[in-house]
């Protein structure tokens, strides 16, 4: 007889397991987003105007962006020190939820 188990395991409600809950807290995390270039305002400097209400003092450790070869986006990296998984969700909440932004990583 070949007993076969059902190897699948699926979170409950109660129990979301997701790539957020490995992580050990305090960490340095890396925001990326993919914003529209504007000439009049860099990115980077957009989306910092955006946190920094939200950030403790000495926790943002670097921010850069690159722009794409056509130049109609910005490619933008902000490294913050994050102490807590509603800060995470947080900053990412207030990050997707701009027009400027295209997309979250």
């Amino acid at each position: 007889m070949n007993d076969k188990t059902d190897s699948t395991i699926t979170p409950s409600k109660d129990d979301p397991q997701d790539g957020f809950d490995l992580i050990e807290y305090p960490v340095h995390y890396n925001f990326k987003a993919l914003c529209h270039a504007q000439e009049d305002s860099p990115a980077v400097d957009y989306i910092l105007v955006l946190i920094e209400p939200m950030l403790n003092d000495g926790a943002l450790i670097e921010s850069k962006a690159k722009s794409s070869r056509t130049g109609k986006y910005e490619s933008v990296t902000v490294v913050v020190s994050i102490n807590s998984r509603n800060e995470l969700e947080s900053i990412y909440k207030v990050i997707a939820q701009s027009s400027r932004v295209v997309m979250t990583l």
